[in-house]
């Protein structure tokens, strides 16, 4: 694997979580500025591991992905270094990671997803855990993720996200 295959990793991210009691709000400031993308259903299982996370996403009619990312766990726009490997055969990757590492936790939450100037922009119903908001920008170089932090935190503010309501963790680490 080449390590700048940006199709398999790493990826470097500029990302923000939020806990948001109003997706309306946002889905309306969306509207006429992003174009929406997809909603889908996801259910993640969350492996233990030493450092970092792994977790594999599981959405109807598309492949599984393997996803491992190391970040911060900062209440605040934070960088973020992440793998991807897609799967054909979740059943079976789940279970022998769950026997070799064993099951943290699972998580399955409706997304929709938005674009909006290179942002991909989440509004998460996490079950048992609520609604959330995240922004997701890769950059393909890393003298520029300075710049995508900042572009994050514009929009943060343009749509009216509070800093106690970041989250530093992952729905994973929530559960």
């Amino acid at each position: 694997m080449n390590p700048t295959d940006r199709a398999s990793g790493p990826r470097l991210l500029a990302e923000l979580k939020a806990r948001c009691g109003d997706l309306a709000r946002v889905r309306d400031w969306l509207r006429p500025r992003a174009t929406f993308e997809a909603t889908r259903r996801q259910v993640d299982t969350y492996f233990s591991v030493q450092r970092g996370r792994l977790k594999l996403r599981e959405v109807a009619g598309r492949p599984a992905e393997l996803i491992y990312y190391e970040r911060s766990d900062l209440a605040a726009v934070k960088p973020s270094r992440v793998y991807l490997a897609s799967t054909e055969d979740p059943f079976a990757l789940r279970v022998l990671l769950g026997a070799v590492l064993g099951v943290r936790a699972r998580v399955t939450k409706t997304r929709e997803i938005w674009r909006w100037e290179g942002v991909q922009v989440h509004l998460d119903l996490v079950e048992g855990l609520g609604s959330f908001v995240e922004l997701e920008e890769t950059v393909d170089e890393p003298e520029v993720l300075g710049k995508a932090l900042n572009h994050l935190g514009q929009l943060q503010a343009d749509l009216g996200i509070r800093a106690d309501d970041l989250v530093d963790r992952s729905y994973g680490d929530l559960a």
